[in-house]
């Protein structure tokens, strides 16, 4: 008589209802996990697809669904109704639990990797490999609840099924042609910038933008002039390309000139965000842009102009582009649409100042990532196209003017006596300035340890110190939002 297998009781799976987690997912995972540490061991035999549903009151399909993943994975065998086993020849390798010597040696050996400290301080590198929290006063972040997803939902659901089968395999690494054209049109149109779509790469934001720059121009020992203070994903691309870094002062007009002309005799790149300057918030007068352009054509320079958030000007008659003003090609132009629309998108694009440089940029962006994801494109392009991209940044324009207007008068109004904060004309956040007795470093720690991010102006600066500040962003918090951030950097700040 063969022998009876005993089925696996079920006393140990816990499902939560309330989760975000679909339910046959939480069950794949705790079999798996239960598999994984030695609990359910290889041959014993699974209860059926019934006894599941009805002993952890759930629907049969959702366990048909846990059980066809782990099928596919390699963890049961059987067939789903006539008997379900957990796998016996899963590699010992792959279980938990029973030897932890490896996991020792591997995190003894990541351990070894050093982190550069000239690249930036950790906390800003760790925003970059991490999944940031939607909280008061993360800056950069545009207001997710505001997008008219329901419109690109509509655009994916439209043209996705209908894409001809060439749109999914490799195409032009430089990017996808319709969307060149729709921003070219939307640069000439709003800002000022000349160009064709043929000196437009398609870039997945504006990191990548400035890596390939480094990549394709930057050599050895160049020298490189910084904004100081300065974005630090500019200083680690620069650094990665073992250039050399030289920080300009930047003033109410912008980046110093006068004193880079006084100081530095040959500089090979500029680097600056004339539009806006990161982080202070400062826009280049007319006068400086020119001042700018005939320095760097003078000493045969590169300019490279990072247009990071120019669409939100709040004051004034909107400024042209510096690349528009360019009569010399020297300007390499960075526009990104993470700021305008939302980061996950991952879409941005450099203007190249001749067609002679395309080439050397596609090749660059090929070995990188080959070219940027062809749907999303597409549903770009739709979304410039059919009006929504203008309209949408024309409403946003208005509400992120209306929630910097807040910000700052309930910054004034509770934290008049501590900081010194002023409206700005132009962007997604604004510094507020602290005495010299408060570090800005210590206050953004114990504003991340209450919920709270603010970044220390002095994590960017380069070498010109500066007083303590707080780069604070509001686009993506409704009053209620910022006026409870506030509550809760008062009693930081006073305690």
């Amino acid at each position: 008589m063969p022998k009876q297998i005993e089925e696996l009781p079920l006393v140990s799976i816990h499902l939560d209802s309330s989760s975000d987690t679909p339910m046959y997912k939480q069950l794949y995972t705790l079999i798996r996990e239960a598999i994984l540490s030695g609990r359910f061991k290889g041959g014993q035999k699974l209860p059926g697809t019934r006894t599941f549903s009805s002993e952890l009151k759930i629907s049969r399909n959702t366990v048909v669904q846990a059980f066809e993943q782990l099928m596919i994975e390699g963890y049961i065998s059987g067939r789903i109704g006539a008997g379900t086993y957990i796998t016996k020849e899963i590699p010992d390798k792959f279980l938990s639990g029973r030897k932890t010597q490896p996991a020792q040696k591997i995190k003894s050996r990541q351990t070894q990797f050093k982190i550069d400290k000239s690249l930036g301080s950790f906390d800003l590198l760790l925003r970059n490999i991490s999944e940031d929290k939607i909280v008061p006063f993360q800056n950069g972040l545009p207001s997710l609840e505001d997008f008219p997803f329901n419109t690109w939902l509509k655009i994916i659901n439209k043209n996705g099924m209908y894409l001809p089968q060439l749109q999914f395999g490799y195409k032009k690494s430089t990017g996808y042609e319709p969307l060149k054209e729709a921003i070219a049109n939307y640069l000439q149109s709003y800002r000022a910038v000349n160009c064709s779509p043929e000196q437009i790469i398609i870039i997945n934001g504006s990191q990548q933008g400035l890596d390939l720059i480094s990549r394709v121009l930057l050599k050895e020992q160049n020298n490189v002039l910084l904004e100081d203070p300065c974005y630090f994903g500019t200083r680690a691309s620069v650094l990665t390309a073992s250039s050399r870094i030289f920080p300009v002062p930047v003033d109410d007009e912008g980046i110093s000139v006068e004193y880079a002309e006084k100081h530095y005799r040959k500089p090979d790149f500029i680097y600056t965000t004339p539009s806006h300057q990161f982080p202070l918030g400062s826009t280049m007068s007319i006068s400086r842009r020119l001042h700018l352009l005939e320095y760097a054509n003078k000493n045969d320079a590169w300019i490279i102009e990072d247009d990071y958030d120019s669409e939100f000007r709040y004051t004034g008659s909107p400024l042209p582009s510096l690349q528009g003003m360019d009569k010399f090609g020297r300007v390499i132009y960075i526009g990104t649409f993470s700021k305008v629309l939302f980061p996950g998108l991952r879409l941005g694009y450099l203007v190249l100042p001749s067609l002679e440089m395309v080439n050397p940029f596609a090749v660059a962006k090929s070995i990188i990532d080959r070219q940027s994801p062809i749907l999303e494109q597409l549903v770009l392009t739709k979304f410039i196209d059919e009006g929504h991209f203008t309209k949408h940044i024309r409403k946003m324009r208005m509400l992120y003017k209306e929630r910097q207007e807040f910000l700052v008068n309930e910054l004034q109004s509770e934290l008049g006596s501590i900081l010194d904060v002023k409206p700005s004309g132009a962007g997604m956040h604004i510094v507020a300035f602290l005495p010299e007795r408060f570090n800005d470093k210590k206050v953004s720690q114990l504003a991340k340890e209450n919920d709270l991010i603010v970044y220390p102006l002095s994590e960017y600066v380069l070498k010109f110190k500066r007083k303590p500040g707080l780069v604070m962003g509001y686009t993506a918090f409704n009053q209620d939002k910022l006026k409870a951030g506030v509550r809760v950097l008062k009693k930081i700040l006073k305690s």
